[in-house]
């Protein structure tokens, strides 16, 4: 029923329509209190007859209404008038992205601009704890000034809370045409399936909205809702880049990732995707802008709509010339498409195929192999394994995995990962056309064939440190903590090589060793340059950049998203991996469905477990965060460039952290330390750590006076220290060599491991260790039980062979008598992609379960014509 002009609703007055929906009708009306214009939605009487309904709807649209964005249409008001429910909102003069989309794509540019201003507000919102659960052109507008608003925030989801079903929400909207799906449409599989949705529901609906502004045509579309819904539910539409192939390469994935029917496969937060939009809109807009007066008068002769059309093809890429004559545009083709747990993949000699190591549907490691003309990966059949370079003579050098390991743990869980070390297995060769390993060195954490396929360079773990070998049993650099990645040179004469965390080093057949002054964590050499490949991963983007062994260093890309680099061919191909990772922490109680609490990385709870600390966000925004399971929303302590660690104390009214000034974990005593945060009001103390390398945080004395820390003097390996807090005096506790070191509640012991990882208990006042009894291989103990007369132990990632997936196991085990339970049992949480349960740990007497599980999966990629 449209209301007639001058009727009173509470203090506004109605002065005329503009438009209705399924959640009511709108009105340009003015607030007689205020004198100013608003929009006033008036809602259906259903609202007003249902009062629980209208309870919840007001408890929501006021929780909007805190929203404070300039992409999202504020709030003013929510109330009652008889049998009348309204709101109040922002006056918005222009047209909606309906009216904007036709039969054709948006510009390039507009789409990314409004693209990037959605997704801008919907972050905002989704870290509020808000969700729209009505994402759709028609809640979109453009001002005249473009200015984009989104509008209705908050206002949906209690629209279809009352149980109606989300097909009967708006279904159709009438046009002069006939009826066509409207919201419908646009829905998530979860939401079209009545399952409960969140932030990245929200993602999936903005996805169908970009792929409309991209493509000129709808996502998802059918003769009926019914149509439309089972679309949604189980067909794929066709890539935006085939339907429109002058878009660029990373929007189409930004499209797919949103599209992903899967939740999991979306991205961990808005933000991420908010970042993606704005480095490929800034970057897009940096290259198209290069060049000044050559570049118009290029334009001017109708050579810029051949270099925009290469521009657009893929990626950001420094130095392409928009002159005739340039370099072909480089080219991107998706070798995988099921989301597996990718760890390395290398290219063949050849280069007509790609063997890659991943893990699929919740079992161990595998490797497989991939045609480049024929994306279909088949079973090499060979043990678990990771591939680690394949030589010219058509060899694999693949790490044979220790019968109890997975490839997959969680990055932050294990005793190698706490101790800076990665996982060891046995180096092994292996023809590429078929047969059996042939073992050839054992505690082999990487390796790379020579460019003749005769020479293999190894990290080599021994007498508790590592060793870069090349060949074997030649040692180039040793170091007690760290080296990674060795990449030989295409002339055989180097090996480039990470050591101490990122920073990426060359050293030469002679030993002499060549800082790069960069961060180059995965890294590659190319062949037809003769530079290292290396990609810093920053926010929002990864740049692939390449340095000399000189050192001068140079950008080659943008690739907005999280990439990783496996290997670079001798022709120049790249092989790249498009990640997808989330770390989600879950509460498990007996007799109840295990539930999650918050993504991030777990690292402490309270012993009654009603509290935890978590890291949470992505990049340099990582920050320290303290929680309760009963559902308020966690607090944040600070960035991973203020404190990491996140140990309580006793009392649980501090925290004890690592700082890192520059934001990053480093190991050096110049850029590192431990900070006391409270929990409640007051400000963070510093703990002098002066002369000790990365110090971790282990945790308090019983009366919180002292704390434990692991910490490494310069040039050495771990050891344990204890600090008093006032005053600072501090004594060691256990000598270098610590690897893994967990304190009892009450600080009387320290169950830690040596460098041959052999685990003792000792005592925190001193004297001799005494051996920990019952530990079988591939174990390790994770965390003392509250009286401190037992430890829970993380069993060995075994499959089970009644359910076909590797289970984690937990014990309880007597470290005295070496008696053992099995306590809990936790099933993969994904078992469709890639990754595993991490950081776990128990409370309330073992009785209540914290866990992050963290998903990982890799789509391959091959660039070509990068440079």
């Amino acid at each position: 029923m449209t209301l007639p002009a001058g009727t009173r609703l509470g203090p506004y007055e109605l002065l005329s329509p503009l438009g209705s929906g399924g959640m009511g009708e709108v009105y340009r009306a003015r607030d007689t209190r205020l004198g100013r214009e608003v929009a006033l939605k008036v809602l259906p009487e259903s609202f007003s007859a249902d009062p629980g309904r209208l309870r919840r709807f007001d408890h929501e649209a006021r929780a909007a209404s805190a929203l404070n964005h300039p992409n999202i249409v504020t709030i003013f008001d929510v109330g009652t008038d008889g049998s009348l429910s309204y709101i109040a909102m922002e006056l918005v003069e222009g047209r909606t992205l309906r009216q904007l989309l036709g039969s054709d794509p948006l510009p390039l540019k507009r789409t990314l601009e409004i693209a990037g201003r959605v997704a801008d507000g919907l972050s905002q919102a989704h870290e509020a704890g808000i969700v729209h659960r009505d994402v759709k052109p028609e809640n979109v507008m453009v001002t005249r000034d473009g200015v984009v608003k989104i509008l209705d925030f908050g206002l949906a989801k209690r629209a279809y809370a009352a149980g109606a079903s989300p097909s009967g929400a708006t279904a159709t909207v009438e046009t002069e045409a006939g009826s066509v799906v409207g919201t419908v449409r646009y829905m998530s599989p979860e939401q079209a399936a009545g399952k409960p949705t969140d932030a990245r529901s929200d993602q999936f609906s903005f996805g169908s909205v970009l792929y409309e502004m991209a493509t000129g045509r709808p996502a998802f579309s059918g003769d009926t809702s019914v149509d439309t819904l089972s679309a949604i539910l189980h067909a794929e539409p066709a890539p935006a880049s085939a339907v429109n192939p002058a878009l660029p390469a990373p929007l189409s994935w930004i499209v797919e990732r949103c599209l992903a029917k899967d939740p999991g496969d979306r991205y961990a937060s808005t933000r991420d995707l908010a970042r993606d939009l704005s480095a490929l809109s800034r970057h897009l807009g940096e290259a198209s802008g290069a060049g000044g007066a050559a570049a118009a008068r290029r334009r001017s002769r109708g050579a810029w709509a051949l270099a925009a059309a290469a521009l657009v093809a893929a990626v950001v890429v420094v130095g392409l010339r928009l002159g005739r004559g340039g370099p072909p545009p480089p080219r991107f083709r998706a070798l995988t498409s099921r989301g597996a747990g990718i760890t390395t993949a290398r290219f063949t000699t050849n280069e007509e195929s790609v063997v890659y190591s991943a893990q699929w549907d919740g079992k161990r490691p595998e490797l497989f192999e991939v045609r480049l003309d024929h994306p279909e990966s088949r079973s090499l059949n060979l043990p678990p394994a990771q591939i680690l370079s394949i030589s010219r003579t058509g060899f694999m050098a693949i790490l044979l995995l220790p019968s109890w390991a997975s490839t997959l743990r969680s990055p932050e869980n294990g005793i190698a990962e706490r101790a800076g070390e990665f996982l060891l297995g046995t180096l092994a060769e292996v023809p590429l056309v078929g047969g059996a390993p042939r073992e050839i060195l054992e505690s082999v954490s990487d390796a790379d064939w020579a460019p003749d396929g005769k020479a293999l360079a190894a990290v080599h773990f021994v007498d508790g440190g590592y060793r870069l070998e090349y060949p074997l049993g030649t040692t180039l650099v040793e170091h007690p903590r760290w080296i990674n990645f060795p990449r030989v040179s295409p002339g055989g004469d180097r090996v480039a090589y990470t050591n101490a965390g990122t920073d990426l080093f060359v050293v030469d057949r002679a030993g002499r060793v060549t800082p790069l002054g960069v961060s180059g964590w995965e890294h590659a050499w190319s062949a037809t340059t003769g530079e290292i490949l290396y990609l810093p991963v920053t926010a929002g983007a990864a740049e692939l950049r390449a340095i000399s062994v000189s050192g001068k260093d140079r950008l080659v890309a943008v690739l907005p998203g999280n990439y990783t680099l496996y290997d670079v061919s001798a022709s120049g191909r790249i092989l790249l991996g498009q990640l997808t990772e989330r770390d989600e922490i879950f509460l498990s109680l007996p007799g109840a469905p295990d539930r999650p609490l918050a993504d991030g990385i777990l690292e402490d709870v309270s012993p009654a477990g009603d509290v935890f600390t978590f890291q949470g966000g992505v990049a340099e925004e990582v920050s320290a965060y303290i929680g309760t399971t009963g559902g308020s929303p966690a607090k944040r302590l600070g960035a991973l460039g203020g404190y990491a660690g996140a140990v309580l104390s006793p009392d649980g009214k501090w925290v004890l952290g690592q700082i890192s000034p520059n934001g990053l974990i480093v190991v050096d005593a110049e850029h590192t330390g431990l900070v006391l945060v409270p929990t409640g009001a007051g400000q963070p103390v510093s703990v002098p750590t002066k002369g000790l390398e990365s110090p971790q945080p282990l945790g308090f004395s019983p009366d919180g006076r002292s704390i434990f820390f692991s910490g490494a003097e310069a040039g050495h390996r771990l050891a344990v220290w204890a600090q008093d807090l006032d005053g600072g005096r501090r004594r060691r506790v256990l000598s270098e060599g610590v690897r893994g070191p967990l304190l009892s509640p009450d600080a009387r012991w320290i169950a830690a491991a040596d460098d041959h990882l052999t685990w003792r208990i000792s005592p925190t006042a001193g004297g001799d260790p005494s051996p920990l009894r019952g530990l079988r291989p591939g174990e390790e103990p994770i965390q003392w039980t509250s009286d401190g007369t037992a430890l829970y132990v993380r069993g060995a990632d075994e499959v089970d062979p009644r359910k076909g997936v590797v289970m984690a196991r937990f014990y309880r085990l007597d470290p005295r008598s070496g008696e053992r339970v099995l306590w809990k049992e936790i099933p993969p949480v994904a078992p469709t992609a890639g990754g595993g349960i991490g950081t776990t740990l128990f409370a309330a007497a073992g009785k209540v379960c914290f866990y992050t599980h963290h998903r990982y999966s890799s789509e391959l990629l091959v660039a070509e014509g990068l440079r």
